[in-house]
């Protein structure tokens, strides 16, 4: 049951929360630029907002500090500290450092 459980879950929250999903189209949901990136983020953040208003299901999440995140919500943002592309031999130079920053909720 627990696996049940949890493999419809993750169905729910694939169809809250990931734009334009479609069943059995896991291999072809991918964003290509930007704009359509911040799209998607800005359309699950929405999604996850709206929770207590829109779902059907026991979903809910622990409200923060009265001043800070509301929502319990919390993004982060990892990369790698500095790299260079070659164009002319299509080498890469990446320093493997990875810097973790918190772009909500001052986690990171």
């Amino acid at each position: 049951m627990v696996v049940t459980f949890k493999e419809e879950n993750t169905v729910a929250f694939k169809h809250l929360f990931l734009k334009g999903y479609v069943d059995g189209a896991d291999d072809s949901y991918a964003v290509y630029t930007q704009r359509d990136l911040y799209d998607h983020v800005f359309y699950a953040v929405e999604k996850y907002l709206a929770i207590p208003n829109e779902s059907i299901g026991r979903y809910a999440y622990a409200r923060g500090d009265p001043g800070g995140n509301h929502s319990a919500l919390l993004l982060c943002q990892q990369y790698y500290r500095k790299g260079r592309i070659d164009p002319a031999n299509d080498t890469f130079n990446i320093d493997p450092k990875v810097v973790t920053g918190g772009l909500w909720g001052q986690r990171g």
